[in-house]
């Protein structure tokens, strides 16, 4: 069985001390703290949530947020040069918390002119070989630039624990080299970039309004430059094989949640959501301490899609705007996500890391120094619970058995981390013939 490494206090302090960034300067609005936990116990039921507003609602103006309206001038920058990054990583955790592989399928189509290590036809975020298992989808790192003058920008970012695979614009160079890929791991990209207030809108590549590209230009960052390349933003994603301090587990008949902490730092925020359908809920959780255990019971009261995804909407961005980020980012963010956070069915917590492990995940390097960095990371788990391996267990006994068919498509999203915890848990009670009906399903899903 391989291990998967973990960020682990003295791993992040490791990473750290090589790590070249700035604490943010700009103090962001004070949010009313959430209650100190005490004992675990059932948290309350959500309040009714008020009638949503369509003109906030993303989804009335397609999956991927608002129609655009250009931001007004950056007036809240003080800084002479200021960096801002948001993004996601993202992963499924078994019943006992443990992240599952099976992680490297596309989500999320990007536009023609993103860069990538290979052209693949398993649609693999760019990797031309899987030398092992994914446990991590790294997503939508931006890196948003403000600067009182034109200003030549070098930015390094590693990913100890993964490979960036896809970036726009290009990237001065990239690591590993192609074909020489050994491992989900040591992955590094550099770009040397020019920012150039004269660039407008119509100077970008063209994106229809509704792709899921467009809402992180909806921000009033300055725009830049690389070579012929231009654009509002640095984009990179990528995957990686690795354990975030933060543990999703369920028991067996009961539909309590126990949300746990392992690291050094709090949780500044973190959500609960469920979606079925045509219904949804979102529960706002509060901070998690450092060690801190809390048990969950999901509220049974569910809401209409598009109420409870505006609700969601808000409660999300207000979260990433407590971090430092300026508001146009923070819906750039959720308006990025709104279909894949808040409305795709399913069981998922997301939670804002700490600082520090976004530093140590991602280390980060400007050139020259900014004067305000801001670096905000949601980590999203996708749970699945004991009641759900159960059933799953059962579907794969049937189609081994010949008595039912079950097909890997039919699983939905991460049908690949799914059957691996599957067959796991058939491997482990001594059925073989299950199990290997796992591997079949996931040979099939792997094929071109």
């Amino acid at each position: 069985m391989r291990l998967v490494p973990t960020l682990t206090a003295l791993g992040l302090a490791t990473l750290l001390a090589g790590c070249q960034t700035e604490a943010p300067t700009r103090q962001p609005a004070a949010a009313t703290p959430a209650p100190p936990s005490a004992a675990p116990e059932p948290t309350p039921a959500t309040p009714e949530p008020p009638a949503a507003d369509p003109a906030a609602d993303p989804a009335a103006h397609g999956s991927n947020g608002p129609a655009p309206t250009r931001p007004g001038p950056t007036q809240s920058v003080v800084q002479p040069f200021v960096v801002h990054e948001w993004g996601t990583y993202t992963s499924v955790q078994g019943s006992d918390g443990a992240s599952l592989e099976g992680m490297h399928h596309e989500e999320e189509q990007l536009p023609a002119f993103v860069h990538r290590r290979a052209v693949v036809p398993q649609g693999m975020k760019g990797l031309e070989i899987l030398p092992e298992g994914v446990t991590q989808k790294l997503e939508t790192p931006v890196l948003y630039f403000y600067s009182d003058r034109a200003r030549a920008v070098t930015v390094d970012v590693g990913f100890p624990q993964g490979v960036v695979s896809e970036w726009y614009p290009q990237a001065a160079s990239t690591a590993p080299a192609v074909g020489a890929l050994t491992g989900v791991r040591d992955g590094h990209a550099r770009w040397e970039i020019e920012l150039d207030a004269t660039l407008a809108d119509a100077d970008l590549p063209a994106v229809d309004e509704d792709d899921v590209w467009a809402p992180s230009r909806r921000v009033a960052a300055m725009a830049l430059r690389a070579g012929e390349e231009r654009e509002r933003f640095i984009f990179y994603r990528g995957l990686g094989r690795f354990e975030m301090p933060f543990r999703v587990t369920s028991q067996a008949g009961s539909p309590a949640l126990t949300v746990r902490n392992d690291g050094a730092e709090d949780v500044p925020a973190v959500f609960l959501l469920r979606v079925d359908g045509p219904t949804g809920v979102i529960e706002s959780l509060g901070p998690l301490a450092a060690g801190e255990s809390r048990v969950v019971v999901p509220t049974p009261k569910e809401h209409p899609l598009d109420l409870y995804s505006a609700e969601a909407r808000a409660l999300v961005a207000e979260a990433l705007e407590d971090t430092g980020l300026f508001e146009d980012e923070a819906l750039a963010m959720v308006d990025t996500w709104f279909h894949s956070y808040f409305r795709t069915p399913g069981l998922r917590v997301l939670y804002v890391a700490p600082r520090a492990w976004t530093d140590a995940l991602l280390p980060l390097t400007v050139s020259p120094g900014p004067d305000e960095l801001v670096r905000t990371l949601i980590g999203r788990v996708e749970v699945l619970t004991a009641d759900d391996e159960a059933a799953l267990v059962a579907q794969v006994q049937a189609a081994a058995s010949g008595s039912a068919n079950l097909s890997p498509t039919a699983l939905g999203r991460f049908a690949e981390p799914r059957l691996r915890r599957a067959q796991a848990l058939l491997a482990a009670r001594g059925e073989a013939a299950a199990a290997q009906h796992c591997d079949g399903l996931i040979f099939a899903l792997n094929q071109p």
